[in-house]
């Protein structure tokens, strides 16, 4: 992959969440519940991938950035599924898993992968949680016993967008470190196709975004 090519992909992968977070803005008082909780992560992430081109752009380490987003990530994903899978596991559930998963990241942070290089051991577990959530999201659909129409539902269309964005960078988050101690050509491949998996992600907000639901 071309110097070119990826630089467009990875700056409309960074700031496509201005899309969904305009419409969001025009129609703010007709979001459901799990709207709104999306629009603070569209906001978490437009703050971050801002601050993140910056300092790639002045050739300044932006890796501890992601050191911290991933905890804040991580706490904004699970808000969003606690109440949708409220029959299935109890509220204590979900901050079991927060405190694990900051304080594995902290550790993983101060001991084994420093602010300096990637977080391959945090985005890791990171994806396996969100998938296990996403997964579990479908079953508590199977179970219901009153059928809706998905394609309506806001948060099918968040959760059908994570699975598939956690799914398909699992093996990215967990190649070795060495991939960013050069910016080959096989590097801007792999992270230029995960560029077009965060904008898949990103229209998949975008839908969830403009719909709108009854209000509960």
């Amino acid at each position: 992959m071309s110097k070119e090519l990826f630089g467009i992909l990875r700056l409309i992968s960074s700031f496509a969440v201005i899309l969904p977070l305009l419409i969001a803005v025009w129609k703010y008082h007709r979001l459901d519940k799990v709207q709104r909780k999306l629009v603070y992560l569209l906001i978490t992430i437009l703050v971050v991938e801002s601050i993140s081109n910056v300092l790639w752009y002045q050739k300044i380490n932006n890796l501890p950035v992601y050191h911290f987003y991933s905890i804040i990530e991580f706490i904004l994903i699970v808000n969003i599924y606690k109440d949708e899978l409220k029959k299935l596991f109890p509220k204590r559930f979900f901050y079991l898993l927060i405190a694990v998963f900051t304080i594995f990241s902290i550790v993983n942070m101060c001991y084994f992968q420093n602010l300096t290089t990637f977080n391959s051991n945090v985005t890791t577990l990171l994806g396996f949680l969100v998938i296990f959530l996403s997964l579990s999201y479908f079953y508590a659909l199977l179970k219901e016993v009153k059928y809706s129409s998905l394609e309506q539902n806001p948060m099918f269309w968040i959760n059908a967008g994570f699975l598939i964005y956690f799914s398909s960078n699992l093996i990215l988050f967990f190649i070795n470190n060495s991939m960013f101690a050069t910016a080959d050509e096989s590097s801007r491949l792999v992270w230029g196709l995960h560029a077009i998996v965060n904008i898949v992600l990103t229209f998949f907000y975008t839908i969830s975004i403009c719909l709108n639901p009854k209000q509960q």
